[in-house]
């Protein structure tokens, strides 16, 4: 009886664990949706966090260039080298840790702004 019950409780286990992995999209880790569009936040969510973030050296339309960051309404850096940049840091920027791959993005979009 109690090697039953044992064995009920592993298969019960078993299962459980089948079914919570099942249920996964597969995409974990991932920052693209169900449709293969990149996530990202609103313009208004990425404005405010480059506001907080961002600003501060590199102004509010990206030429302030204090602390000798660089003009960003002049970069010539593609998306993913920005996001990077963003995500890991740079010479004497530090990474802005604690971002969400569609905060990344969304402020790598809206740096690109400044570029036209």
């Amino acid at each position: 009886m109690v090697l039953n019950k044992a064995i009920t409780v592993a298969f019960s286990a078993l299962l459980l664990c089948a079914l919570c992995t099942a249920c996964g999209d597969g995409q974990a880790g991932s920052n693209q949706s169900k449709t293969g569009a990149i996530e990202t936040i609103d313009p208004g969510q990425a404005r405010k966090l480059y506001t907080m973030k961002c600003s501060l050296c590199h102004g509010p339309d990206g030429r302030l260039m204090a602390s000798s960051a660089p003009d960003l309404s002049t970069s010539t850096i593609s998306m993913k080298q920005r996001e990077i940049i963003i995500k890991y840091g740079k010479g004497l920027m530090p990474p802005l840790k604690g971002l969400s791959p569609a905060e990344v993005r969304g402020l790598a979009l809206y740096i690109e702004d400044f570029r036209k």
